[in-house]
């Protein structure tokens, strides 16, 4: 079977190269980056398959700060202007000086500006369009002299159990607690992802302590299933709605067994 597919990829590859041998432009297919697409390629393919399940080394991405010689940077030319770095090289600070000129940042999600300043300290405002997974920025008005930058990178959480200490919910009502989008990261078991997650872990068994559990995740996350909870011998375990919060731009929802249990199981279904 593998043998196939690798007589397959390799005929793939190799088919490429005619079409795209006289193309000055970055060549499809040209895995290795040498301008041409030819068996090396083939055989980086295959090492990035059994090395890195997917990659080899560091995720490349996109990063671009500056004025582009005041030219703009759009959805259209973004990938030409920016340079491409190992994801980790992101810088985490930095400054872009400019006369009289906007200034544009390109970077890829789920990194984010996290602040822009001029030299007086003063925020500086700025724009944001996504395209292809990445966030071009750019700033409200023309820029004279230095601007400094923050960048830093969204986190996404997901948590599974009780709450005595009444950081999601007021125990006496129900309701969700006010200050739940500052609380909430930072609650005990709380799990943590670079992007937002597809489903949430199945299979690990919560002790409810004859109290209630909550299920909190991106809406997003939690739009994928409808069964979240079971008991320990397999059976549905039904939660209620009780709200929702963001943190930053990610909308969260918290959902609730409608009464205390003891063992419940995670299930994704």
């Amino acid at each position: 079977m593998k043998q196939k597919f690798f007589t397959l990829l390799a005929a793939v590859l190799l088919g490429s190269i005619s079409a795209f041998a006289q193309n000055t432009n970055p060549v499809k297919g040209d895995v290795n980056e040498d301008g041409t697409v030819d068996v090396a390629d083939i055989v980086n393919v295959i090492k990035i398959m059994k090395e890195g399940g997917g990659a080899v080394g560091e995720k490349m991405c996109y990063w671009y700060a500056g004025t582009n010689g005041g030219s703009a940077v759009t959805a259209d030319n973004f990938i030409d202007v920016a340079s491409r770095i190992a994801e980790s090289e992101v810088p985490a600070t930095g400054s872009v000086t400019a006369n009289g000129q906007y200034v544009y940042f390109v970077m890829p999600e789920p990194k984010h500006i996290e602040s822009l300043t001029d030299g007086n300290g003063s925020a500086v405002e700025f724009s944001c369009t996504d395209v292809m997974g990445y966030h071009i920025y750019k700033t409200m008005d023309k820029i004279n002299g230095k601007i400094n930058y923050s960048v830093e990178q969204t986190v996404y959480y997901s948590y599974v159990g009780t709450d005595p200490n009444e950081l999601i919910a007021y125990a006496a009502t129900g309701e969700l607690k006010e200050d739940i989008s500052d609380n909430f990261p930072n609650i005990d078991g709380v799990k943590t992802y670079t992007s937002i997650p597809t489903s949430l872990e199945p299979g690990i068994t919560i002790n409810g302590g004859q109290d209630y559990v909550y299920v909190v995740a991106p809406t997003e996350t939690l739009n994928n299933a409808s069964v979240y909870l079971t008991n320990t011998s397999g059976g549905t375990i039904v939660t209620e709605t009780l709200g929702t919060f963001s943190i930053g731009s990610t909308e969260y929802t918290v959902r609730c067994t409608p009464s205390e249990v003891s063992t419940v199981i995670t299930a994704w279904k």
